[in-house]
């Protein structure tokens, strides 16, 4: 797989982008940028991301408004984009009758590649995601798991700059979803390949991607970086005891006193907020003096990805 270092335009750009079935919308007019690195798409089911995937990927066409990747408009350069992108589809993809390599290979050749350096590149990417060993088998015989590494491997056989990735983890068990994900991330880190995942398993898109885009009834509600999205749950503490009965009896304490609190990740650990306003530090410290417990830490409560998607379509983020 290529070394080479990735473009710096940014890799996607949607103005005003409209999507119709019909008489129904499916996209009412995103403008959105990603510059690179990794993204994840979130949403609930008929969100749009799907339909957002196709109109990239030039499969449907817009009612409206204008796509650019890597810097060059879709309606201009489709055949030329769609060498550069790979696309892991959510439904199995796979020409019947062949072997794992012979149908990769023949992928690669009709992308560009000549026929020995096909065939060499198909063995090379079944190797990257743990096929080599399968690669003589009809793709047909595969389990669940072995078949979505395929479709892994089909994405990235003709080394595309950009891998749109929908539900790559769909139907594997725990032990191959994080084969997967390890898998994906390779791709990210080694091969400087951008990424743009859809799924519905938040923890898949914490695990990959910088970047979260948040759609809901075909709108786009947030556009921003995890860390920012992760960062601070609105003003709230979190604060840890030498012992977990310190931080009950801080937490009974807090209670009583107009704070929400709710339990930390460890057994000595507690967060303190409030619903009007930020938790102050002196405040905390003022009330576990009167209790006379010794406060070993404090800092702004991270919140999970899900906490802030759901905040988001919710209307508070």
């Amino acid at each position: 797989m290529s070394d080479s270092p990735r473009e710096s335009v940014p890799v996607l750009e949607l103005e005003g982008l409209v999507v119709r079935y019909g008489r129904f919308t499916a996209l009412q007019g995103l403008d959105a940028r990603f510059q690179g690195g990794s993204l994840g798409l979130l949403g609930p089911n008929g969100a749009g991301k799907s339909s957002l995937l196709r109109a990239i990927l030039g499969l449907i066409r817009p009612a409206r408004g204008s796509i650019r990747v890597l810097g060059r408009d879709l309606r201009r350069g489709g055949a030329a984009l769609r060498r550069r992108v790979g696309y892991m589809p959510e439904r199995d993809s796979w020409i019947g009758g062949v072997s794992g390599v012979a149908g990769l290979a023949h992928l690669a050749e009709i992308s560009g590649l000549r026929r020995d350096d096909a065939m060499i590149r198909a063995h090379d990417v079944l190797h990257f995601t743990g096929l080599a060993e399968e690669r003589y088998r009809p793709v047909a015989t595969y389990s669940v798991g072995m078949r979505q590494r395929y479709k892994l491997a089909a994405a990235l056989v003709h080394d595309p700059d950009v891998l749109f990735l929908d539900e790559p983890t769909n139907g594997m068990d725990p032990r191959g979803r994080v084969r997967m994900l390890e898998l994906v991330d390779r791709v990210r880190r080694e091969h400087g390949i951008h990424l743009i995942v859809a799924s519905h398993l938040l923890p898949d898109v914490e695990r990959l991607c910088d970047e979260v885009w948040v759609l809901d009834a075909g709108r786009l509600r947030m556009a921003d970086t995890l860390e920012r999205l992760t960062a601070e749950a609105r003003g709230a503490k979190r604060v840890r005891l030498p012992a977990a009965a310190a931080a009950r009896a801080l937490a009974e304490a807090a209670g009583r006193e107009g704070f929400e609190v709710q339990e930390g990740e460890r057994a000595a650990e507690v967060i303190l907020s409030r619903p009007d306003r930020e938790v102050e530090a002196r405040e905390v410290f003022r009330l576990a003096r009167r209790l006379g417990l010794e406060v070993h830490g404090l800092k702004p409560a991270a919140r999970s990805l899900e906490q802030a998607f759901v905040e988001v379509l919710e209307g508070d983020g």
